[in-house]
C-alpha cells in the first residue's frame, strides 16, 4: 500500500482529484459513447432504410421505364404500320382516281365523236332528202311541163 503521508502531499492530493475528475469524466465519455452508438445506430438505420427505399423506388422506376420503353416500341411501331397502310391506301385510291379520270375523258371524246358521227348521218339524211325532193319536184316539174307543153300542142293542134 501506499505510506499516508504521501497522500497528504499537495501533488498527490492534485493528481488524485485529476484522477477523480478523469474518472468521472472517463464514466461521462463511456455513457456518452453508448448513446452515442445507440443514437448513431438508429441514424444509421434511417439512412439504411432510406437508401433501401430509394433504392427500390428507382428500381420500380426503371422497371416501369423499360415497361414504357417498349409499350413506346410497340406503340411506335404500330404508327409506322398504320402510316405505311394509310400511304400505301392513298396510293391505290390515287391511282384508281387516274384511272377513273382518264376513263372519263376517253368515254367524253367518244360521246363527242358519236355525236359528230350522228351529226353526219343526219346530215347525210338530209342532202338525200333534199336529193330525193329535188327528183320529185324535177319529176314533178318534168310532168307539170310535158302536161302544159300538151296542153299547148292540143291548143295548137299539134
Amino acid at each position: 500500500m501506499v505510506d499516508p503521508n504521501y497522500l497528504q502531499d499537495k501533488k498527490v492530493q492534485k493528481i488524485d482529484s485529476d484522477i477523480k475528475l478523469f474518472e468521472t469524466d472517463l464514466q461521462r465519455k463511456k455513457m456518452e459513447l453508448e448513446g452515442l452508438d445507440s443514437r448513431l445506430d438508429t441514424e444509421i438505420e434511417s439512412f439504411r432504410a432510406k437508401a433501401k427505399s430509394k433504392r427500390d423506388a428507382f428500381e420500380a422506376l426503371r422497371g416501369r421505364l423499360r415497361e414504357t420503353e417498349r409499350d413506346w416500341k410497340s406503340a411506335d411501331k404500330e404508327f409506322q404500320e398504320a402510316k405505311k397502310r394509310k400511304d400505301k391506301t392513298r396510293s391505290n385510291l390515287q391511282k384508281e382516281v387516274n384511272t377513273l379520270r382518264t376513263r372519263i375523258r376517253n368515254a367524253e371524246t367518244t360521246k363527242e365523236k358519236r355525236f359528230r358521227e350522228l351529226d353526219n348521218e343526219k346530215k347525210k339524211i338530209v342532202e338525200k332528202a333534199k336529193q330525193e325532193k329535188g327528183r320529185e319536184m324535177d319529176k314533178e316539174k318534168a310532168r307539170e311541163v310535158d302536161k302544159v307543153e300538151g296542153e299547148k300542142r292540143k291548143e295548137l293542134g299539134l
